[in-house]
């Protein structure tokens, strides 16, 4: 009885004593995620209107996914990467904020006010933006807010 015993507590200390401790845990699976960080250098803006400017980023891996499914997000950072400020933000007296399409990111600089008697000037240094592509999942809601069974307080 004492040598199987006698095994199986060696067995135990080879097993244990086996043992890797490592702190380099991987991700057992793959980010569909995809970020994109791109140099909004001064000279690329347009002006749009009087109160407005826009910056073009042409973006071949936003498709109609992300357009009708997916999710874009998207941040700036005034301060070399330090921090980021997510869309939309007012910072410095101008209106930041994002349209985008098929193939297209467009970032908006604006009068927060919207006075197009206000002339907005241009960017005089480097903003860096990030991108952010997210797959989800979709839920098709269609005739949800129609159902008997979801109620809505009335806010009067």
């Amino acid at each position: 009885m004492k040598k199987p015993l006698l095994f199986l507590c060696a067995l135990l200390m080879i097993g244990l004593t086996a043992c890797d401790d490592t702190n380099d845990v991987q991700p057992t699976y793959e980010n569909p995620n995809t970020a994109f960080v791109v140099t909004l250098d001064p000279s690329g803006w347009k002006r749009i209107s009087n109160a407005k400017i826009a910056f073009d980023i042409p973006l071949k891996d936003l498709t109609e996914y992300y357009l009708l499914q997916g999710g874009v997000a998207v941040a700036l950072s005034f301060d070399d990467e330090d921090s980021y400020e997510i869309l939309p933000t007012t910072s410095e007296g101008l209106a930041y904020s994002v349209n985008y399409a098929i193939g297209w990111v467009t970032i908006y600089a604006d009068d927060p006010l919207a006075d197009d008697g206000v002339t907005t000037t241009f960017p005089t240094g480097d903003i860096i933006a990030k991108i952010i592509l997210s797959t989800t999942d979709y839920l098709d809601y269609q005739g949800m807010f129609n159902s008997p069974e979801v109620k809505f307080k009335q806010l009067k």
